[in-house]
């Protein structure tokens, strides 16, 4: 299936601010499941990128603005073909581990701790421990339990969680968005012993107009990572679409970074997705490969940066800069508002 996606998102401000530092996850990813064919980042105002990966491997793009300005816009385009493998067979005859840490190795055991957003909690715990969780289950088995398990404790209902929502709030409430039902699994998933991450995206359905997010869980050596997506109770289609993956949704915010000035901050998020017969002749000798990136950055390098050939001369940049470092996830001084993935 070609997709073509359009993710638009648009900052607003009371008065004019003085700049931004603004980082970017939202150029899908290829992988066995998909293949980017064309992706392209624009600003307005315009800004150069530098665009690097992070120690998940995603695409991030980066860019500084330094004039002032009332309204941001970013828009990110994208084709991707979906072929997602079939996890069900994947699954099939595939032996789980239960707290077997000899089994699973160095890359997968950090998936398997808790995390910002996704902590061992009472509440969390109590859904864990109350899930019939059998020795002789097969992981197809065990797939299914888990959503099943979310299915019957969470509903589905906006405006009532919100982007930096944890477990234990999402629990208390018993509802939430799609970001929320992968943030529960992912810890039960963990507290079961099976490592699972996060995955920030896009799906293909009429009406959807924000970034859509679900979970991946490891199996086994075989099966590998399953795309499981625990909103709708189904493994993912080829209408999910990867834009990135990491312990928790505050790896992976579309959008975060942060501004300088004395106004309010809005934000408006439009995604339109489409299923095309082919791509545009225009565009059809794109490769991912053509990328120039900044470099390869560690994980736990959260926090936006400056190039390292942005000279901070002006006070505006003095200040951005020097908020950086103890700004990881959510800056104290004027934040970025993020996208909450629904």
């Amino acid at each position: 299936m070609l997709l073509k996606i359009t993710h638009k998102t648009r900052l607003d401000y009371t008065c004019e601010v003085e700049g931004t530092i603004f980082e970017a996850r939202m150029a899908p990813r290829s992988d066995d499941d998909q293949t980017t064919h064309w992706y392209q980042l624009t600003s307005t105002p315009n800004a150069p990128l530098t665009s690097y990966r992070d120690g998940d491997g995603n695409r991030v793009d980066l860019f500084n603005i330094f004039n002032p300005y009332t309204s941001l816009t970013v828009q990110a385009d994208s084709y991707v073909r979906t072929h997602r493998r079939d996890s069900s067979a994947r699954l099939k005859d595939e032996t789980t581990f239960v707290k077997s840490g000899d089994v699973i190795g160095l890359e997968l055991r950090e998936f398997l701790k808790p995390s910002a957003l996704i902590l061992n909690g009472e509440k969390l715990r109590q859904f864990a421990d109350s899930i019939y969780w059998p020795d002789w289950e097969t992981a197809t088995g065990r797939a299914q339990r888990l959503m099943d398990a979310l299915g019957g404790r969470l509903n589905y209902e906006s405006a009532v969680t919100h982007a930096w929502s944890s477990v234990e709030e999402v629990l208390s409430l018993n509802v939430g968005v799609c970001q929320d039902f992968a943030h529960v699994l992912i810890g039960l998933a963990r507290l079961k012993g099976l490592p699972a991450r996060y995955v920030s995206g896009y799906i293909n359905q009429p009406g959807q107009i924000a970034t859509h997010a679900w979970a991946q869980v490891w199996f086994g050596p075989r099966a590998g990572w399953i795309d499981m997506d625990p909103t709708r109770g189904i493994f993912a289609t080829d209408d999910h679409v990867t834009v990135a993956f990491g312990r928790d949704y505050s790896d992976v915010p579309p959008n975060r970074g942060l501004w300088v000035g004395n106004a309010v901050e809005s934000i408006d998020v439009i995604v339109e997705i489409s299923q095309v017969d082919r791509l545009p002749a225009d565009i059809s000798d794109f490769s991912p490969r053509k990328s120039h990136y900044a470099g390869h950055h560690r994980r736990f390098s959260r926090a936006a940066s400056f190039p390292q050939n942005a000279q901070a001369t002006s006070a505006t940049r003095a200040l951005l800069a020097g908020s950086l470092p103890r700004q990881p996830f959510q800056p104290e001084n004027h934040p970025q508002q993020t996208q909450q993935q629904q």
